[in-house]
């Protein structure tokens, strides 16, 4: 088990996940480790992964969920029930080969299982044990299921979110759950580093509301600093402006000119040189308290060309703009074309792992492989001659 030095290997070339995880957490962490080169066999109970039923009105008619095909690429993948005695000892099979476990039952559910950290570190010294949960394994968060929604709900981010005068709105896709896959994913391999170093395994724990909480460092800072909750600000930044999405005479432009070289360049772009004397936008903080009167000012002025032509003047003399794209739009442009982000083989699709190693083997995508019969459980032993392409 672990890396052979080749710098033609991938990162994790010759390491071994067993992933027992489901949605989008837990799976999420476990496909930035196949993207590193891990081999990760994904076992699912009898039913599948709850993930396999999610659909959009969208993709109701497609034979296989895309959130289940975008998180699940590069694995092999084999059905197996942990609720009986042959699959709790197929799994402590699985584990003595393996470098990495990762699951994502409620606290508990795996020690009563027999599958716990301790359980498993004991048959592997050198395991990395990986746990997400929702609320963590506290007396209080250990009794709550947590989903992304709930937890961006419980978190506070919710109550940030959206247009003044409105009601609080969640984040347009679940966020939380793919933030907490990345975070799932770096305490992993600190923990295969230190295990490198030192010969020990290691236990990693990583909740939902860990990682909301995290994401919005500064927000609680600030409010731990004032004592005041923020207010919604719709598209706006909401400690500096102009930032914000601007209506034009066909569409919207999203502008950053707060800075006060770019702040200059901007008001003469536009032809408002009368904003730089106005009173109530000479300093940041006054157009931060102004920004109503601010937007107004500005929109009048953008209403004379469409969002297009704005963007690309702006963006012309070196001044953070950008259109706001739908994913028609995004998954044809040039730009997400040049950076590669968007992956197709054998009919499946997926975005590329977002880490570049200028020096080392790209991370590529590889299709899933479904398991079944007689070798479907058969470990990790051999694998290039048993699961081979």
């Amino acid at each position: 088990m672990g890396l052979q030095n080749s710098s033609e290997q991938r990162p994790l070339e010759g390491f071994r996940v067993v992933e027992l995880a489901q949605m989008i957490a837990g799976p999420s962490a476990a496909l930035l480790l196949a993207d590193y080169g891990a081999d990760v066999l994904k076992l699912e109970p009898p039913s599948g992964d709850m993930c396999r039923k999610l659909r959009s009105a969208a993709a109701v008619s497609l034979a296989e969920s895309p959130v289940f095909v975008g998180y699940n690429r590069g694995k092999r993948i084999a059905q197996l029930d942990i609720r009986t005695e042959a699959g709790r000892e197929q799994v402590l099979r699985l584990i003595e080969e393996a470098d990495v476990f990762i699951e994502s039952a409620r606290p508990g559910v795996m020690e009563r299982l027999g599958l716990g950290a301790d359980t498993l570190l004991a048959r592997n010294p050198r395991l990395v044990y990986a746990s997400v949960s929702g609320f963590g394994r506290g007396e209080i968060g250990a009794k709550l299921g947590g989903v992304d929604m709930i937890v961006q709900a419980e978190s506070g981010m919710m109550s940030t979110t959206g247009f003044p005068e409105q009601p609080a709105t969640k984040v347009g896709f679940t966020v939380v759950d793919a933030a907490c896959g990345h975070a799932l994913c770096h305490g992993i391999l600190a923990s295969l580093l230190r295990r490198e170093r030192t010969g020990r395994g290691e236990v990693v724990r990583v909740s939902l509301y860990d990682v909301a909480l995290h994401l919005q460092t500064g927000p609680i800072v600030e409010y731990l600093m004032t004592g005041v909750q923020p207010e919604r600000s719709g598209n706006s930044a909401p400690l500096s402006a102009p930032a914000d999405s601007f209506r034009c005479a066909d569409g919207e432009v999203v502008v950053s000119a707060y800075i006060d070289a770019h702040w200059k360049k901007f008001v003469s772009l536009i032809e408002a040189p009368e904003l730089l004397e106005d009173p109530r936008f000479l300093t940041g903080p006054l157009k931060v308290i102004n920004r109503v009167a601010l937007t107004a000012a500005i929109e009048n002025k953008l209403a004379a060309r469409g969002a297009t032509e704005w963007a690309t003047l702006l963006q012309a003399h070196g001044l953070l703009a950008g259109l706001v794209k739908d994913y028609a739009a995004v998954t044809t442009d040039g730009l997400t074309q040049e950076v590669g982000a968007i992956q197709s083989m054998a009919g499946e699709f997926g975005v590329r792992n977002p880490i570049v190693l200028e020096k080392t083997v790209s991370p590529r995508m590889q299709t899933r492989k479904e398991l079944s019969g007689p070798d479907a459980l058969a470990g990790f032993s051999k694998t290039e001659q048993r699961y081979a392409s």
